[in-house]
């Protein structure tokens, strides 16, 4: 278990280097303690940004796109918590890369 932690810690870390001129850093939907975590999982994406509420326009899209990535990875009954995502370089006037990682939870 404490290997998954470090390889979260270090998949997210990677991020941040990678994207070390991003504009945004997001956290969203924390864990609680009794949620069992059985993995992670890690997406990339173009977010439509909107200018009324960006970062939870992102949270919903990186929810949305990690939850789909983990359905065909751990299949059943999951979910998603500790989203972090991180926005990348601009495409166009409203569109920006997005990468996401999160734990996904469910029953082991």
């Amino acid at each position: 278990m404490k290997t998954r932690y470090k390889l979260m810690a270090a998949t997210a870390g990677i991020i941040v280097l990678l994207f070390m001129s991003c504009s945004t850093i997001g956290r969203h939907l924390p864990i609680s303690s009794d949620e069992v975590v059985i993995g992670t999982i890690q997406v990339t994406f173009v977010a439509r940004n909107t200018w009324l509420s960006k970062n939870e326009t992102i949270n919903t899209q990186a929810y949305i796109k990690l939850l789909e990535a983990a359905l065909q990875k751990f299949p059943g009954d999951i979910d998603i918590r500790e989203i972090i995502w991180v926005t990348g370089r601009k495409i166009g006037q409203l569109d920006t890369e997005v990468s996401a990682t999160a734990k996904v939870i469910g029953a082991n």
